[in-house]
């Protein structure tokens, strides 16, 4: 039995809409690759989250509130993570959160002309962060 629990939450405070962990197009639970995993608002009764992911027979992506029993029982499935899963705050790849390998600055401005031009344009950079898998897969997001 889980002894995960939501906050106190005001008596007032209502329980989400939850939808269930499944294709709408084919039906079925089975094919069913998670993007992202994010908490939501506290809420009354069992612990829910937001959830995304897509089907791999049809490719129909879905976004909605699940119980996080459901989610679970799909996570420990053998083919639910095929790719990049986000999870809270973390990225997950082969199955194993991705490690920080790196930090930069990129330029974003690229000149559109070869030409000579006496107004200086400025540089506008923006911070990144690289992240790495084990198996040599690597990622750069925005700081």
């Amino acid at each position: 039995m889980s002894t995960i629990q939501n906050p106190p939450v005001p008596e007032n405070t209502s329980r989400p809409a939850v939808q269930p962990l499944k294709c709408t197009n084919c039906g079925s639970s089975e094919n069913l690759d998670l993007e992202t995993i994010e908490s939501i608002e506290p809420h009354t009764g069992e612990l829910l989250v937001a959830v995304s992911y897509t089907c791999t027979r049809c490719e129909a992506s879905f976004s909605h509130t699940a119980t996080f029993h459901e989610v679970a029982a799909v996570l420990n499935s053998r083919s639910a993570i095929s790719g990049l899963l986000q999870f809270g705050g973390e990225y997950f790849h082969c199955g194993e959160p991705m490690q920080f390998a790196a930090s930069s600055a990129k330029s974003v401005y690229v000149p559109i002309t070869t030409e000579d031009n006496d107004d200086p344009l400025m540089d506008v950079y923006l911070k990144t962060r690289v992240l790495e898998c084990r198996c040599g897969f690597r990622m750069e997001l925005p700081a």
